[in-house]
């Protein structure tokens, strides 16, 4: 006869007790944990705590002590199951919720335990919430849907805090359902939607130096793995290489982020980055390499007002004669005179320029990317600088960007 069900409420997870643990150590930042409007904790040793609201950093009443803050690393440390100590004194991992955290510890930092406490958001900001912030437009939101739809490799730079991982997140749901994604971080906090997903994650050495697994031998692993698109959280070293080769040998759709500040900037962090391979390739052929594997680039920054914008949308384009990059702006952003208060006002045009592959797009079936759309008074905007050749004109586009719309 089986046993009627039991009343004992559950057992508590070993996740849920160090969730629980945790939040004891960090009992002075409770509040800013769960305040939504908070998106970075900021602490610079035992007394002195800084949060970011809407973009702007302001300095808290709140404090540890010396001891207090140094047992709530070590307790993150002890979650994520890596060392924190005199011989590894830096710590890159998350929250029990999702948040990414990282410590350093002193004598490095030389005003004590330093923190940074980058909050997860669930569900994150979708595109047509990007769109109502104004961080880009619904005509380059639609843009970039169709660019991810017909799998064309998008590198997304900025500098720190920029927001690159956000517009990541955003757009990995334009990623059809049925396709299989693979993604690879060093810290997770990627939140894509994706129904069949591998979510791949690296691993430092112990303390003996023993058991690392980088990013370059997770690339290894996931292009094994039958992957229909690649989603690479940063890329920051070797395997930038390893990601270029796999861009030009089939595996388009990838996505990733890098460290940069404009369109050829990031062309040439990558070729920095790539050269850490150390393949022995000659320089013109890498840089051959790097411009055939990536076909945008989407630049993000944090404004002065500590707003987060996408300020270029850029075509990749083959080596000049002489082996240069070059980039043409699809997109750019335009600042206007005037604010209202100390707000930044402005938003993301298009350039007039026609993408090179715009007219395979229109063969696939995307048919609202007429020369129109890529004008910018088709939307009311001012003309971007002279016309290049190729300025867009022709009927008006019969686009789908307002879906996007706040």
């Amino acid at each position: 006869m089986p046993s009627p069900p039991s009343s004992a409420p559950p057992r508590p997870t070993l996740g849920s007790i160090f969730s629980t643990s945790l939040r004891a150590f960090l009992a002075p930042i409770a509040e800013f944990l769960d305040d939504p409007a908070v998106t970075e904790i900021l602490i610079n040793g035992a007394e002195e705590i800084w949060v970011e609201r809407e973009g702007r950093l302001e300095r808290t009443g709140r404090r540890f002590t010396s001891d207090g803050l140094l047992a709530a690393a070590r307790n993150m440390a002890q979650f994520v199951g890596r060392p924190l100590n005199e011989q590894q004194p830096r710590l890159d991992a998350r929250l029990p919720d999702g948040s990414r955290i990282h410590v350093v510890l002193p004598p490095l930092a030389r005003c004590g335990t330093v923190v940074a406490i980058r909050k997860f958001h669930p569900g994150g900001l979708q595109v047509a919430d990007l769109v109502r912030l104004g961080a880009l437009t619904g005509e380059a939101a639609r843009w970039l849907e169709v660019c991810i739809l017909a799998q064309k490799n998008l590198m997304l730079a900025g500098g720190t805090g920029s927001g690159k991982t956000t517009l990541l997140n955003a757009l990995a749901a334009f990623i059809p359902t049925r396709e299989r994604v693979v993604t690879i971080e060093d810290s997770a906090e990627l939140q894509l939607g994706s129904r069949h997903l591998v979510s791949l994650e690296s691993r430092p050495a112990d303390a003996q130096g023993r058991g690392a697994v980088s990013l370059r031998d997770l690339l290894h692993s996931a292009l094994r793995l039958r992957p229909d698109r690649i989603v690479i959280g940063e890329v920051r070293g070797g395997e930038c290489f390893d990601l270029l080769q796999a861009m030009n040998t089939g595996h388009g759709g990838t996505i990733s982020t890098c460290h940069a500040n404009s369109p050829l900037e990031t062309l040439t962090r990558l070729e920095s980055l790539a050269l850490l391979a150390e393949v022995g390739l000659p320089l013109r052929a890498l840089r051959a390499q790097v411009a055939s594997a990536i076909d945008l680039v989407v630049c993000v920054a944090r404004l002065r007002d500590g707003s987060r914008r996408v300020t270029a949308i850029s075509e990749v384009l083959p080596l000049d004669d002489r082996g240069d990059y070059r980039v043409q702006e699809l997109f750019t952003f335009q600042q206007r005179r005037g604010a209202r208060g100390d707000r930044v006002v402005g938003q993301l045009t298009p350039t007039g320029v026609l993408p090179t592959f715009r007219e395979r797009l229109v063969l696939d079936g995307f048919d609202d990317l007429v020369p129109a759309f890529f004008d910018p008074t088709t939307y009311g905007y001012p003309a971007v600088g002279a016309a290049p050749a190729g300025h867009a004109t022709g009927d008006r586009p019969r686009t789908r960007a307002g879906q996007y719309s706040p």
